[in-house]
């Protein structure tokens, strides 16, 4: 099964969350019990930075710093991340980002002698890039990869990604911010991943606490769509 992490500023009821330096606090932390501190790309923070963070806030897992679609520069704080984490009290588990083509960059650090358990498929999550295209690239890397643990950052929310990407044993782990960011406009996701309209006010306490009951069935929604698929495409392989 594919476990889904939300990219979480709400402090609901669900268990799987991951938050950035500049959205971490106690409140969100205190309510998920498997929590992966991200280094936020963009964000100007240090990897001593992400690695004090991930101490203080007990993560589970800590991702290493990259850098939107530069593998050289990538690969330089991956090498700089990890000494610094050898050298740190962090007892999370470190988080390998890889920036696409993730596949030549996997090869890349194979070259520079870096090895991983845990690897982070980021640089998905813009406007530029299609569903499609995401996928090539994940489907790449799995092609070259050795049965490494993969968590897709920031992909996962529609239902075009869940029905081609679940099932497969290629991704363990995703996460998106579409359960919060839908809830915050007073929708829930039906069991397509449509965004529907739940709203009768704009403003004021009962929007407020009605976004974050939203925000939290539409977490547990998304993980059930990617169960439901997953197990969709068991079948369909039981008879192929």
């Amino acid at each position: 099964m594919t476990r889904v992490f939300v990219a979480s500023n709400m402090a609901t009821d669900y268990p799987y969350k991951l938050q950035k330096p500049s959205t971490i606090n106690d409140k969100v932390r205190a309510t998920a019990t498997d929590f992966i501190m991200d280094s936020g790309i963009g964000d100007e923070v240090s990897n001593q930075k992400v690695l004090d963070l991930a101490t203080e806030h007990s993560a589970d897992w800590v991702v290493a710093k990259d850098y939107l679609h530069d593998h050289d520069k990538t690969t330089t704080s991956i090498v700089e991340f990890l000494d610094a984490y050898e050298a740190s009290e962090c007892t999370a588990t470190p988080m390998i980002p890889l920036q696409p083509p993730h596949d030549e960059h996997y090869l890349q650090l194979q070259e520079e002698g870096i090895e991983a358990e845990y690897f982070v498929l980021g640089g998905m999550a813009t406007e530029d890039v299609s569903t499609r295209q995401a996928i090539n690239w994940i489907e790449a890397f799995d092609r070259v990869s050795n049965g490494e643990y993969v968590h897709g950052l920031g992909v996962g929310g529609g239902i075009e990604f869940v029905s081609q990407m679940a099932g497969r044993g290629i991704l363990d782990s995703i996460d998106c911010s579409t359960p919060e960011q839908a809830a915050m406009f007073g929708k829930v996701l039906d069991e397509r991943l449509r965004q529907q309209s739940m709203r009768v006010f704009e403003s004021g306490e009962g929007a407020q606490k009605r976004n974050k009951a939203l925000a939290e069935l539409n977490s547990w929604q998304l993980q059930d769509v990617w169960d439901r698929e997953t197990n969709n495409a068991d079948g369909l392989a039981a008879f192929a």
